[in-house]
């Protein structure tokens, strides 16, 4: 009588190594492409902060007659923000408690830019006594890429001119003492009443004399 012969299924055995090794390479090749693709515009950067978890904001609204926002060196010493006639009107420091309501009206400026209508573009903005308000922000933010935690700083650097009503920042962002900072125009915006209405809060909270902004349209 013949013998039957038992088959036995093999087990294959998982090659992990090879599973993370090929997760790995779609994930870089994921953000090697979403890099190539990735906005640089000021106002998109501005979205991205408002989409991340704000961890920190502080800064300071001041007036200045004068912008000059390019890059300098000096010495190997990079510094940037040769303003002219700088009056500093008010500080905020989202960490104090005192300083809450403001740094919330900061994020309030912020948001309305993204919906604000385009003005003209500018190479340079035109030297005003006292004539615009510079709202410089720093943000800290907070992003989750799978396992890990990502802390990212941004700085925003926001001009409104007083008499118009009209908001300027860099078309393109760049970290603030690049040298490719230098070759960015300015990119107006009109001020929205909800921006206008957040600025004037600020600034009253400061209790400098400066009157309100214009309600010119």
């Amino acid at each position: 009588m013949a013998r039957r012969k038992r088959v036995y299924s093999r087990r294959r055995r998982i090659n992990y190594k090879r599973i993370v090794l090929l997760a790995a390479a779609i994930i870089i090749l994921v953000l090697l492409v979403s890099k190539i693709f990735k906005k640089d515009s000021y106002i998109s950067k501005i979205e991205d902060v408002l989409n991340s978890k704000i961890t920190h904001m502080a800064g300071t609204i001041s007036t200045v007659s004068k912008i000059d926002a390019s890059v300098y060196e000096n010495n190997g010493i990079k510094y940037t923000n040769r303003h002219e006639g700088i009056k500093k009107r008010v500080t905020f420091d989202g960490n104090l408690p005192d300083d809450a309501d403001k740094a919330e009206k900061v994020k309030i400026l912020l948001e309305s830019l993204p919906k604000s209508e385009k003005t003209e573009v500018l190479a340079e903005l035109p030297a005003k006594d006292d004539g615009y308000y510079w709202l410089e922000a720093d943000i800290v933010t907070k992003n989750k890429i799978l396992l890990f935690n990502k802390e990212n700083e941004f700085n925003f650097d926001i001009y409104c001119d007083k008499e118009d009503n009209t908001v300027y920042v860099k078309e393109k962002y760049f970290d603030e003492f690049s040298k490719k900072y230098n070759k960015t125009k300015f990119q107006g915006y009109k001020a929205t009443d909800e921006f206008i209405s957040a600025l004037e809060t600020i600034l009253n909270s400061g209790n400098s004399g400066d009157g309100p902004l214009s309600t010119a349209e």
